[in-house]
């Protein structure tokens, strides 16, 4: 029983890593190599989607070279699986597939961060004894080492989820707002449209003409302008025109020549 508790625990600290202060840049780096692959997800062009491809792969390179110091031997073989598909994803042409291997890569990527976590975890020193009974209460610390890991990682496992639950619904709460913002772009400016048209007529029809623009800058937006301000400005914008259009006309009634 003493042997095969003492080949249990020498093939569980053959996980621990020799060298802490290399596996936490490695965690670092890793995390680097995740958020750009994320990134790239997110890209709607095959150029963008490229370019934080290769940011990612060079983060995973620094990843696989402190992986191979420090020990962690789940996070280097990780390592190796996201390199080879970053190198596929850059040599692809097609969006989609490129695509397909750069979201390997960030699954490999995860699972590069999942496994430092635990080879980065704090080890406490051992001092085994030939007494049997010291083996046993080694194995049971070890196993309660164990259990705090699986714990760590099912944290972080959860942290990443909530993050990513997050960040889709901020993506849908934009999506949505947007949604209403052109509604309004639409409707504004067909109203504003028919708004300038009867104050022209008007003033045709009392001898009043107007020659210039009843607005300085023209009232129609582009659908990126819409992206770059929230649903209030936007509503502020169309507003104003409709101001600007209104202290026109009383403007240009006061300025009449039969009125002079």
């Amino acid at each position: 029983m003493t042997y095969t508790i003492t080949i249990f625990i020498s093939f569980f600290l053959s996980f621990i890593p020799d060298n802490s202060s290399e596996c936490h840049l490695a965690y670092q780096d890793a995390t680097y190599g995740f958020q750009h692959a994320e990134t790239a997800m997110e890209a709607n062009n095959i150029e963008h989607l490229k370019q934080f491809a290769k940011r990612s792969k060079i983060a995973i390179e620094k990843v696989l070279i402190s992986t191979e110091k420090c020990g962690c031997i789940e996070a280097n073989n990780a390592s190796y699986e996201a390199l080879e598909n970053l190198n596929k994803a850059l040599q692809k042409e097609k969006f989609e597939t490129t695509r397909l291997f750069v979201n390997r890569a960030k699954m490999n990527a995860h699972s590069i961060i999942i496994a430092l976590d635990i080879c980065s975890a704090e080890n406490p020193e051992f001092i085994f004894l030939e007494n049997e009974d010291n083996l046993i209460e080694q194995e049971q610390l070890l196993l309660e080492q164990q259990k705090r890991l699986m714990e760590r990682q099912k944290k972080l496992e959860a942290q990443m989820k909530r993050q990513k639950k997050l960040k889709e619904e901020l993506r849908i709460q934009k999506e949505t707002m947007l949604l209403e913002q052109k509604m309004i772009k639409a409707d504004a400016e067909v109203s504003l449209q028919q708004l300038e048209s009867v104050i022209l007529s008007f003033m045709k029809t009392i001898g009043c003409e107007e020659t210039k623009s009843l607005t300085e800058e023209p009232f129609e937006r582009t659908f990126l302008d819409l992206e770059s301000e929230s649903l209030q400005a936007t509503k502020f914008f169309y507003v104003t025109k409709a101001r600007e259009m209104a202290n026109n006309l009383l403007n240009a009634l006061d300025d009449c020549e039969w009125q002079k």
